[in-house]
């Protein structure tokens, strides 16, 4: 369904996104694991992936280990704040690392956000992602060969019938997609520096919360009027509908202070976690993996 008008709406854009989004069949046997909004940076102090690299890193081994497919929701790379993305690669190689071997088993799908949409052009990918530079050889090796990058994927499970479209959420939105090579620089020109000072972008649905509002209002109206389940990130707020709502969810990110967020699918089920470091009775630090809602079947909710 599109709306006659502006073809740059959000709506016309999800529905463009939708309409060509790539169909993956899953069913009550599937385990998959979505995290959005990494932004992962260089390890300075403009860094928000930084501080959380490690619990990170324990989540994805965890789900690697347990058979998971790992859809990564966008903005995987803040190439808005960091432009050279060999140096992320040389800050958080351990987690790219583990990407590579989700990506060797086929159980790695990276979506496109607007803080790497970079990512659309395939001489980026081509260039930075299909290989990388090992500065102890001195040679290219394999990185991630053949990646595609996503706008938006559809997963169909096939004992319900029932669709989960899955998109970052910026589609439309003026400074994030419309405009973005503009938003790119003022949060590098401007945004980036007053970082050091404690201030946030207002421009942000991450750090705005009317803009965020904003963005899950039209998320909620594209899926009931299509009738469609849809898993958005962008805003950083993590959302997990009741069953009389209308089926809009949101991953969170995995950039709070010392805690991150993400939807598992199991058992024909969806459900949302939340890892965390927390103090055991003695005072050891422990990563610990909480249900913050669910699980609920996916053909729980009304489409």
């Amino acid at each position: 369904m599109v709306i006659p008008g502006s073809k740059m709406s959000t709506f016309n854009r999800l529905s463009i996104v939708h309409a060509k989004a790539k169909r993956i069949q899953i069913d009550n046997d599937s385990r998959i694991i979505i995290f959005s909004d990494c932004h992962r940076g260089d390890y300075g102090w403009a860094d928000d992936f930084a501080k959380n690299q490690n619990l990170v890193y324990h989540a994805l081994s965890y789900y690697f280990h347990e058979g998971y497919t790992y859809i990564e929701l966008g903005d995987g790379d803040d190439l808005w704040k960091h432009h050279n993305f060999h140096e992320i690669f040389t800050a958080h190689r351990v987690i790219f690392e583990i990407l590579m071997h989700y990506h060797a088993e086929n159980r790695f799908y990276m979506m496109l956000g607007n803080h790497d949409i970079e990512k659309a052009y395939p001489r980026f990918v081509n260039a930075q992602l299909h290989t990388y530079f090992d500065e102890i050889s001195q040679m290219r090796k394999p990185f991630f060969p053949n990646l595609e990058i996503f706008p938006g994927l559809i997963l169909e499970h096939e004992p319900t019938r029932r669709e989960l479209f899955l998109v970052h959420g910026h589609q439309g939105d003026l400074m994030s997609d419309l405009l973005w090579p503009i938003g790119r620089f003022f949060v590098r020109a401007f945004w980036r520096n007053l970082q050091l000072y404690g201030l946030g972008d207002p421009t942000s649905a991450a750090k705005n919360f009317t803009i965020a509002k904003r963005v899950d209002k039209k998320l909620i109206y594209w899926s009931r009027e299509n009738r469609k389940m849809i898993v958005a990130g962008h805003t950083h707020r993590p959302r997990f509908p009741a069953l009389s709502h209308v089926p809009y969810f949101n991953t969170g990110s995995v950039v709070s202070p010392y805690s991150i967020t993400g939807m598992e699918i199991r058992y024909g089920q969806i459900a949302m976690v939340r890892w965390s470091v927390r103090p055991d009775i003695i005072g050891n630090l422990r990563i610990v993996r909480d249900v913050m809602s669910g699980p609920q079947p996916l053909d729980a909710w009304m489409y």
